[in-house]
């Protein structure tokens, strides 16, 4: 369980780009072309209170507007939907779905609502453009997100970090668009779902 605990930890903040002219419109128009994407992901979550490392692997999956799924398959299955401020988080393993609440100002910070507003980044962030990455500051929370896009204006890696230094890293592969994705890959079938 404490494994879980480390993704969530991970998510609840929020390979280097190449040097080009970076704007923030480049990086929304690439995504809003696109009614859809999934993308694999690799992340390293470091817990300052417990003084190490997790590595997590899986799927991002986003479909507009604003459906998210998270399959993380290492080290422990898990499946984690967000829609607006509900976390939905699933453990095939042990048939156990935990439905949560949270706070707008944490919920902007989360890694998968920031996949869901790419396209309205400058909402609920300060944003600084840098030579070969864009700087990110939660207007409501606290902590930084650094991003990283490749030559074709797609994410390829976030760093994020809070106030009491526990970061995370995560880097993005092998994206495929427009797959049709459905509704239902965006819903859990389990008997406390809430439809």
């Amino acid at each position: 369980m404490n494994k879980i605990l480390y993704v969530l930890l991970g998510i609840a903040f929020i390979l280097p780009g190449h040097a080009h002219a970076l704007t923030l419109n480049n990086i929304q128009h690439r995504y809003a072309s696109h009614r859809d994407f999934t993308v694999g992901f690799s992340q390293v979550t470091y817990q300052r209170l417990k003084g190490g490392e997790i590595h997590f692997e899986g799927k991002v999956s986003y479909k507009k507007p604003g459906h998210v799924r998270m399959d993380v398959y290492k080290p422990q299955r898990q499946i984690i939907l967000l829609k607006e401020t509900q976390v939905s988080i699933y453990l095939p393993e042990e048939d156990e779905l935990s439905i949560q609440e949270i706070p707008k100002e944490i919920a902007s910070q989360n890694i998968l609502a920031f996949m869901s507003g790419i396209d309205t980044i400058e909402k609920d962030y300060e944003v600084q453009i840098k030579d070969d990455h864009l700087l990110l500051t939660p207007k409501q929370g606290q902590g930084s997100i650094v991003v990283w896009v490749d030559n074709d204006y797609l994410i390829n890696r976030i760093q994020a970090a809070d106030f009491i230094g526990n970061r995370i890293d995560l880097v993005f592969h092998n994206y495929i668009f427009d797959q049709g994705l459905s509704d239902e890959t965006f819903s859990i079938k389990h008997p406390s779902s809430v439809p």
